[in-house]
């Protein structure tokens, strides 16, 4: 999409105002009108024309036929939020509809879930079950539920979500008559804010604070920061919401959890809404399904699914974004990551991964049924929306559960179709005490470089504590010079940890690399911190003495063992 041709923003009232000063942010130029009448009348070059707010849809709708028949027709979006609904004109040729429709709170909860999945606050691989916190009344909350829903299958045992509102038995009546079957898949919670207990519920892996107001909700934040410390001894992330405001603030000021999210700046911007990267994964899988339907020797643009993407209908577009939006869970559950293809050269799953993968993918399949209001039927009716499949995995047949495993093993080509390869991680765990960073450095940097030679083709990941000023400088050197990532293991509340701290320059030390962190896994204590690096981590760096407690007894483990007297001692070949 060409800057030089200019968006156009058509509507009156608050949300038209707020949509052209967002676009106005970006590098294409924006022009304005406010009566759609006006609208076939423009001679602009225009990338995108989009509609919001106040407007005359009767009027509209010729000019947009206009539109379509220039050589090179801008694309139109409705766009519009629960209260203002998009302004989308009707239109009798299904072949070319006149607008996509947006709803901005949907695309804000699938956006804030890809760039804060899940499991940032757990581990599932170690046993860790998903347990959502979603607090607020407003309309982000309500369009976050359905959407982690979706996505917060892990493993087969059901995501729990306890939503806070102080109109909780409203908030779950309404809530089951839009989705009646959620239950079937979801352990689902609704309380008033003073009576929820957490204490005996499986720990909070992440929250999310949708009070609308950036006051009220940082209030709501910190109580339930605090209580989830007191009750469990957890310290998941807790995103709030901000609105359109912008975050302000320096490192020293952090609690090391809140995250300030200004989600109607994140949706309401030219590169989310024009460039379309959201949908970019999902166009590859439903460009997928077309080329099968067409291997087969099927028309795939005779049936509804397999229309091309700018003439699918809405409930076909969500199926692939639902399916897209899953795959960070898939690669997470197996230790892999997504890079750029350049990088890897091969990837397929192990035969075990398969199996597993195969079983969420279909307890995420039929959630994603049940959410759209599927039943469960012996025999199929699309109108009626019964499916035979909607069981467990272990009651499907042979070839059925071949139809999950084919699924699963796509994932590597669908990613390939989008430029992206996989790699396994290189879980190094590491803890201290030693040395201080500077008699560290050039082992730290020896020790590093080894293991990049040693295995080339894994994704390093760091996991600490982070407890001690050695683990934190051979974590940063890891971040900065050797492209590594980092699992913040958390053996007590973060904010304990950071009172801890012998100094401010240690505690900022702390802040920076948990910012850094792609997860934040709660183990429970320094027995439990043993458990996970015994369990989870491939290779163990010791470094100086060990002071901490050991492994548990009867688990193999690579080790290397770093002291700046003796030089680095590895007790497996590299």
């Amino acid at each position: 999409m060409l800057i030089r041709r200019s968006v156009l923003v058509c509507g009156a009232g608050p949300l038209a105002d707020e949509v052209e000063s967002a676009m106005r942010r970006g590098p294409r130029r924006v022009e304005r009108i406010y009566d759609g009448a006006r609208l076939a009348a423009g001679r602009g070059r225009w990338a995108a024309v989009l509609l919001a707010g106040r407007l005359d849809v009767d009027a509209v709708a010729p000019a947009l036929a206009v539109l379509r028949e220039r050589r090179r027709p801008p694309r139109v979006l409705a766009l519009g939020t629960a209260l203002h609904p998009p302004p989308l004109p009707a239109s009798d040729d299904t072949d070319a509809p006149p607008a996509a429709s947006i709803d901005l709170e949907r695309r804000a909860a699938r956006m804030l879930l890809h760039r804060w999945p899940l499991h940032l606050g757990a581990d599932p691989a170690f046993g860790q079950d998903i347990h959502v916190v979603i607090a607020g009344a407003g309309a982000l909350a309500r369009a976050l539920l359905p959407q982690v829903l979706r996505v917060a299958h892990y493993s087969e045992r059901p995501p729990t979500v306890t939503v806070l509102d102080e109109d909780a038995a409203v908030r779950e009546h309404d809530f089951s008559r839009d989705y009646p079957q959620a239950h079937r898949f979801s352990r689902l919670r609704f309380r008033p804010p003073r009576e929820a207990a957490l204490s005996g519920e499986a720990p909070v892996t992440g929250v999310f604070v949708c009070d609308g107001d950036a006051r009220k909700g940082t209030e709501s934040a910190l109580r339930l920061r605090d209580r989830i410390a007191e009750e469990q001894g957890a310290s998941p992330p807790i995103l709030l919401d901000i609105g359109n405001a912008v975050a302000t603030g320096e490192l020293a000021d952090w609690d090391g959890q809140i995250i300030p999210v200004a989600w109607r700046r994140m949706v309401l911007s030219q590169q989310a809404l024009l460039d379309d990267h959201d949908d970019d994964l999902a166009r590859v899988i439903h460009a997928h399904y077309r080329d099968t339907t067409a291997a087969q020797g099927r028309d795939p643009s005779a049936e509804p699914a397999g229309r091309p993407w700018e003439t699918l209908a809405e409930p076909y577009r969500d199926a692939n974004r639902h399916q897209a939006d899953h795959l960070l869970a898939k690669l997470a559950v197996t230790d892999c990551r997504a890079v750029p293809e350049e990088l890897v050269e091969s990837f397929a799953f192990a035969p075990t991964e398969i199996e597993r993968l195969a079983i969420i993918e279909h307890a995420r399949w039929a959630a994603d049924r049940y959410l759209a209001g599927w039943r469960y039927a012996p025999q199929r009716d699309n109108a009626r929306k019964h499916h035979p499949q909607l069981i467990p995995y272990d009651a499907l047949s042979g070839p059925m559960k071949d139809l999950d495993r084919f699924a699963v093993r796509l994932v590597p080509a669908l990613l390939a179709r989008s430029g992206l390869g996989i790699v396994r991680m290189l879980i190094v765990a590491v803890r201290g005490p030693g040395p201080g960073e500077g008699r560290l450095r050039g082992l730290s940097d020896q020790v590093l470089a080894r293991l990049r030679a040693r295995y080339p083709d894994r994704g390093l990941i760091i996991a600490s504590d982070l407890e001690d000023a050695a683990s934190r400088a051979f974590a940063r050197r890891a971040l900065e010079h050797f492209g590594a990532g980092l699992f913040l293991l958390s053996t007590r509340p973060l904010q304990a940890q950071l009172a801890a701290q012998a100094s401010a320059d240690a505690r900022m030390e702390l802040l920076a690399l948990a910012a850094r962190a792609e997860r934040r896994i709660d183990v429970d204590g320094v027995e439990g911190l043993a458990r996970w690096m015994a369990a989870r981590a491939e290779i163990l760096v010791e470094l100086g003495t060990a002071g901490r407690g050991g492994v548990p007894a009867g688990q193999p483990r690579k080790r290397v063992h770093v002291d700046p007297d003796r030089g680095a001692d590895w007790n497996f070949e590299y």
